[in-house]
């Protein structure tokens, strides 16, 4: 797994997690890694990757002709960038895959916002702004709430999409309709 993080001073930090030090770090035993990097968890003290392991030792081969467990062991972890440093991050990829963002001088957790955004409205090719006002629309008229909230984004940040988004359509109808005009089919 690669993470990089981008910092508001373009520094790029960059983790990559088959590039262990050591050709065993986890142990000759270990057969599986479980990589965790908490989104969730990020106010607590920053971002944090966990590295676990899965032991297959030979005691627990023998377990009456059954095929046997190999167990998750807590493992490290590892600090990424620290609560100050979040304040300063601009982007956060995983795997080639953007999960954090800052918007509007607030990080969002892409990830959720877009799960619930394919789950409600589908791909999109518009930009992120119009598909937080796009999603927030939907919730509106799906859950009847006056103010419904957005998975991943903070409600400062939807409330700025969606006057933006309501702003830019409101213009965007007026210079159609400057463009056409009156026009009737004698015009043609």
């Amino acid at each position: 797994m690669i993470v990089k993080i981008t910092y508001d001073d373009q520094r790029l930090d960059v983790f990559d997690t088959s590039a262990f030090t050591a050709g065993l770090p986890l142990g000759k035993a270990n057969m599986l890694t479980n990589f965790e990097v908490r989104f969730d968890t990020m106010g607590e003290g920053g971002l944090w990757l966990a590295a676990h392991s899965y032991q297959a030792c030979g005691e627990q081969e023998d377990e009456g002709g059954e095929i046997p467990v190999a167990r998750r062991t807590r493992g490290w972890r590892f600090l990424l960038s620290s609560a100050e440093e979040l304040e300063h991050v601009e982007l956060v990829v995983v795997d080639g895959e953007a999960i954090i963002k800052r918007v509007l001088g607030h990080l969002i957790d892409l990830q959720s916002f877009d799960e619930a955004a394919y789950e409600c409205t589908g791909t999109s090719s518009a930009g992120l702004h119009a598909r937080i006002a796009e999603l927030y629309e939907y919730m509106q008229a799906i859950s009847g709430e006056e103010s419904p909230d957005i998975p991943g984004v903070d409600r400062e940040t939807v409330a700025a999409c969606v006057r933006a988004h309501a702003k830019a359509q409101a213009e965007s109808d007026k210079e159609s309709e400057l463009e056409w005009g009156d026009v009737d089919e004698v015009g043609w």
